[in-house]
C-alpha cells in the first residue's frame, strides 16, 4: 500500500485508518465502565467474554506477577472479584488493540517486533502510577482520569503504525536519525514525510469522534501545555507516562527524551518535580511484569 502523507491537510484519513487495522470502540467502551463507580460485574465480564481472544488476554495480564494473585484465576468473573472492576476493564482495553501494535517491523538498533507494542502498554500502565500521584486529578476524579489516561496511553502512539505502514521506508529512516542525532522523532518527521505521527493520531481520533480530551492527549502528548486547558492535565499525564517510561529503560523508537517539558508537566498536576525519581521507581517495578 502506499499513499501521500505531505501535509496534515492532504491527509488520507481512510488510507490511515486501514493501515491501523483496528478501531477503538471496544476499548473505548470498556474505558467507561473502568470509569463508572457503577459499573457491575455482570456488565463487564459480558463484554470481555463475548471474545475468547479477550478472554484468554485479559487473564494472562490479570496472572502476572505484578497482581500477586494467590491462585491462578481462569474465569473473567473471578479475576473481576479479585482485582476489580475498573483493573480488569482497564486490562481487557489493552487486549482490544493489541493486534494493531503486531507485526509492526521498524528497522532500527534496539528495535525488535515486540517494541511497539511492549512500549505502549509501558505508558499505559505508567498512567496508573501518575493519576494516582497528581492532586489534578480532584477536579475530574481519580477514577475517570484513571481510565481515559490508561487508554489513551494504549493508542497514543496510533500513528507511528500509520507511519510505518504507508511511509516505511522514509518513517524508518527518520526513526533511525532520530536515535542517532537525538533530535525529537516528530521534529524529523515533519522535516522528512511533512507530517508527524502525532498530527495522524489527531486526525485519527477526530475521525473516530474520540472524545476531545482523548483526542488532546493523542494529538499533544509530545507538547502537552500546548493543548486546550481543558484538556492539558490527560496530555501531561500522558506526556509524563511517555517520558518517564524510557527513564525506566523501556525501549522505544524515538531519541528525544523532551525533558524541557516533563518539569512543566509534573508542575501542571501538581506533582512535584523531585518526585521524579519516586515515579520511575514505580513505573519501572510496574513495567517489569510485562510479558508481550
Amino acid at each position: 500500500m502506499t499513499a501521500t502523507l505531505a501535509t496534515i491537510d492532504h491527509l488520507d484519513i481512510h488510507a490511515a485508518e486501514e493501515a491501523v487495522g483496528v478501531r477503538p470502540e471496544t476499548a473505548l467502551r470498556l474505558m467507561q465502565l473502568a470509569a463508572d463507580e457503577k459499573s457491575r460485574v455482570e456488565e463487564l465480564q459480558s463484554v470481555i467474554d463475548a471474545d475468547p481472544s479477550m478472554t484468554m488476554r485479559t487473564l494472562k495480564l490479570a496472572n502476572s506477577s505484578f497482581y500477586g494473585m494467590p491462585t491462578r484465576v481462569s474465569r473473567t468473573d473471578k479475576a473481576i472479584t479479585m482485582l476489580g472492576v475498573a483493573t480488569i476493564a482497564k486490562l481487557a482495553s489493552s487486549t482490544s488493540v493489541e493486534s494493531a501494535f503486531r507485526g509492526i517491523k521498524i528497522d532500527a538498533p534496539g528495535v525488535n517486533a515486540k517494541t511497539p507494542w511492549r512500549y505502549s502498554l509501558s505508558v499505559a500502565f505508567a498512567t496508573d502510577v501518575i493519576a494516582a500521584e497528581c492532586t489534578v486529578s480532584s477536579a475530574v476524579g481519580v477514577r475517570r482520569l484513571s481510565a481515559e489516561a490508561f487508554v489513551t496511553g494504549l493508542i497514543h502512539d496510533i500513528g507511528t503504525l500509520v507511519q510505518a505502514k504507508l511511509h516505511t521506508q522514509a518513517f524508518n529512516a527518520a526513526v533511525n536519525t532520530s536515535l542517532k542525532t537525538g533530535l525529537p522523532l516528530t521534529t524529523v518527521e515533519r522535516r522528512t514525510i511533512g507530517i508527524d505521527h502525532a498530527q495522524i493520531g489527531l486526525r485519527l481520533a477526530h475521525h473516530w469522534s474520540l472524545p476531545e480530551t482523548l483526542a488532546s492527549g493523542i494529538g499533544f502528548h509530545h507538547d502537552p501545555l500546548a493543548a486546550e486547558p481543558d484538556h492539558r492535565a490527560l496530555a501531561c499525564v500522558i506526556h509524563l507516562a511517555a517520558q518517564l517510561v524510557r527513564r525506566a529503560g523501556v525501549a522505544s523508537f524515538d531519541g528525544d527524551a523532551d525533558m524541557p517539558h516533563v518539569e512543566p508537566a509534573m508542575n501542571f498536576l501538581h506533582i512535584d518535580p523531585r518526585r521524579a525519581d519516586h515515579l520511575v521507581a514505580a513505573i519501572t517495578q510496574r513495567v517489569q511484569s510485562i510479558d508481550v
